[in-house]
């Protein structure tokens, strides 16, 4: 071979080693614009299927409450109480107003006595306390509204009924 021939093979060689090397670099290119073409879609079909889970679920919640209401005693209110004399205020509250049955503003039935039942006594804040009472026969609940100073309470009955 001469040295004429051995340049022209070289030549188609290397032309041919970058044929193939841009033809790899096409074929990547290709399949990499396919694919973020295919996720693009998925993209847009998870999108789609969000916005109608989110629409359905507006609709379940939309005549609901957003957020319970807070019951019972807030830390700083526990403290304010503290400071004012209960060193347990929940415990306390609850133990003050079972021992005052003549807060009861109705009278027993069938010979029964009114008392208030422990379990039924909800705080609901630093200034009322939801109540239920009995005497054995008939049921009710009351709404009362409560102050502590020097470490006593004081009780007064907002609202009550019977069951």
């Amino acid at each position: 071979m001469s040295e004429e021939q051995s340049s022209e093979s070289l030549k188609f060689t290397e032309r041919l080693a970058w044929l193939g090397f841009m033809l790899f670099f096409v074929v990547v290119l290709v399949i990499y614009i396919a694919r973020g073409i295919g996720l693009e879609r998925d993209v847009t079909e998870a999108n789609r299927e969000l916005l109608q889970t989110q629409m359905r679920l507006a609709q379940y919640t939309r005549d609901e409450v957003p957020r319970p209401a807070a019951v019972g005693l807030t830390n700083a209110q526990i403290q304010a109480m503290q400071r004012r004399g209960i060193a347990r205020p929940e415990l306390q509250l609850r133990r003050d107003l079972t021992e005052q049955p003549e807060l009861i503003p109705h009278e027993p039935v069938l010979g029964g006595s009114m008392f208030f039942v422990p379990e039924g006594i909800h705080i609901l804040n630093d200034r009322w306390v939801l109540a239920t009472f009995e005497d054995g026969h008939i049921r009710g609940q009351m709404l009362l509204e409560y102050d502590v100073v020097h470490g006593n309470v004081m009780w007064q009955v907002i609202e009550s009924y019977l069951e």
